[in-house]
Formats: C-alpha cells, structure tokens, sequence
C-alpha cells in the first residue's frame, strides 16, 4: 500500500514540474493537469483504505488483549476453592427440591382458597337476587327482568373485581415461599466466582445475573401483572369477559342458569390462571437453579483443566500473545507512514 502511494505520489511530483517547465508544450500540460487530477482520487482512497485497516486492526488488538485477559484468569480460578463451589451445588440441589415442593403445595392452597373464596361470593349474589328460599330450599325466582338486569351486572362487576384483588394477595402470599427460596441463594458466592474470570466475562455473567433477578423480583413480587404469554389480556380484563357475555346475552334479563353458568366460567378461569402462572413461576425457578449449577460446574470444569498446564504451556501462551501483539504494532506502524504521507 505504502509503495503505490509513493508511485502516486511521484506521479503528481513530476507532473507539478512539468507544469513549471516553460518550454514544454501546451497539449503535454493539459494531459498533465489530467492526470494530476486523476491521480488524486487514487491517493485519497489509499489512505482512506488505510483508516479503515487501522479501525479493523484495533479491533484486532482488542482481540489480543482479550486472550491475554483469559490467560490472566487461569490462575485465578485454578486457585479457587473447589470446596466451596461443591457446598453450592449442594445448597442449590436442595433448593431445588423445596422449591418443586413448595410450589406444588401452594398451587394447591391458591387454588383450594380461590375457589371457596370465588363460591362464596358467587352463592351470596345468587342467593341475593334470585331469591333463595331457606326454608323451601328453593330459589323462587329462576330469571331477573330488565329493571333489575344492570343492577345485577354492576354488582357481579364489582364482585369480579374485588375477587381479582383477593386472588392478586393470594397468589402472592403462596408464591413467596418460593420466593424467598431464591432469594437464600447466596450471590456473594456467586460473585466470588464470577470475580475470578476475564473481565468480558465478568461483563457477561453480571448481565446475566442482574437480568435474572430482575425477572425474578417482578414475577414474584406481581405474579398477575405478568400473566404467561397464552394471556392476551390483563388479568382483570380475563376475568371481565364472561360478565361482559352475561350481560350481553339477552336484553330482557338473566337467568338463574345463565347466571351460574356465568360464575363457572370465572371460576374455571381462577383455575386455570392460577395454575398457569404457579407453573412459569415454578418453571423460573427451576431454570435458575438449574443455571446456578451449570455456571458452578462449568466453574469447577475449567478449574480442572487449568490446574493440569504445565508451566511451559503457560509460557507458549505467553509468547504467543506477545508475537500477535508485536506484528499487529509492526502492521500499525506501517499504517500510520501511509495516513501521514
């Protein structure tokens, strides 16, 4: 690159003094004019190709400097103490354990307390409005008018709604067990590791665990504002809609079978939600765990093989970022006598 710029630059050089020549004619000027304007396009891209070598040979030197930032870590992770890593796993193994337990016991109770909560409510407005007789143990009414139609609907409403806030404060109360379950993991340790390797990855890690965590806390901490992705709707919204086709199926008024069948519905969705949203939870947890581990035991694989090289193979390494060090300074070097010419 350096040799065809020097040609270039000759080229103009020879022209410019033929240009200066006085007693050289008028048609070898004009043709040297041309090829001085010519020839400059030429010299500009030479030297834009070479900022452009030097931005893609920093990317190289970034490279090497990554490789040694690895062969600095080794030492620190063959270090390390595999002991503690081994009491990890085993801690995470048994979280694991109560955390499958404990989520199958408080998808249980949410739903058990849910659906009496929900039958309880449902029963007092059927008894309400149409008419349970205690005495006959009959409802003498088995459908409402028109008059009373919008005054049931805004009362179901209601009733929906507050059921949702009731099952928002259950939910949350079964899934915090779990919760602090994930919670007990202890991220010092966690960090400890994550300390002993390259900063890229440290970067990576620490991405990944504030990412996690974050998940974690929202889904736990408001498990129906994030409903599983089978959810189009908001959590109230779910609940509204079979209120909505009540209401909507006759303009003259409901029936007591309309009705019922009406709160069935809502309590299938109670069931259905609960459940789904205990399983991702459940599902989250897990996968954390499961990815604690992995990271302790990808860990202790790399502690494993740093620990077996030799210090020659150390010392190969060595040289071997040095010598990519010093031909890519060689390469920069040259680059630089041809962006300053």
């Amino acid at each position: 690159m350096n040799e065809y710029l020097k040609v270039f630059q000759a080229i103009t050089q020879f022209s410019d003094r033929l240009l200066a020549d006085e007693y050289q004619s008028v048609e070898i000027k004009q043709s040297a004019t041309h090829l001085s304007l010519d020839v400059e396009p030429c010299i500009q891209e030479i030297k834009q190709s070479a900022l452009r070598l030097k931005a893609l040979a920093h990317v190289c030197f970034k490279d090497v400097s990554q490789a040694e930032d690895v062969w600095n870590s080794k030492p620190r992770i063959a270090k390390a103490s595999a002991v503690d890593v081994w009491e990890q796993i085993g801690e995470l193994s048994g979280c694991d354990v109560r955390i499958r337990s404990l989520g199958k016991k408080g998808k249980y109770d949410a739903v058990v307390k849910v659906r009496k909560s929900w039958s309880d409510k449902a029963t007092k407005l059927k008894n309400k409005w149409f008419l349970w007789d205690q005495n006959q143990q009959v409802f003498k009414k088995d459908s409402i008018g028109f008059y009373d139609k919008d005054n049931l609907y805004k009362e179901l409403r209601n009733e929906v709604d507050y059921q949702g806030e009731r099952v928002i404060l259950i939910v949350e109360n079964e899934l915090n067990s779990i919760f602090k379950e994930l919670q007990s993991i202890d991220i010092e340790k966690v960090e400890y590791c994550i300390e002993c390797f390259d900063f890229k990855s440290q970067s990576k890690f620490r991405e990944r665990l504030q990412s996690i965590g974050g998940e974690i806390v929202s889904k736990f901490t408001e498990p129906l504002r994030y409903l599983p992705e089978s959810y189009m709707k908001t959590f109230k919204e779910t609940l509204r809609d079979p209120v909505e086709t009540l209401v909507h199926k006759s303009k003259m008024g409901i029936s007591l079978s309309d009705f019922e069948e009406s709160c069935k519905v809502i309590s299938s969705i109670l069931d259905d939600l609960i459940l789904a949203v205990f399983e991702e939870r459940m599902k989250l947890g897990i996968q954390t765990v499961e990815k604690a581990i992995m990271f302790y035991n990808n860990f202790l694989e790399k502690q494993a093989r740093y620990q077996l090289e030799t210090a020659q193979q150390r010392a190969a390494e060595k040289d071997w970022i040095e010598y990519q060090r010093q031909q890519l300074r060689e390469v920069e070097q040259y680059i630089e006598s041809v962006i300053s010419h």
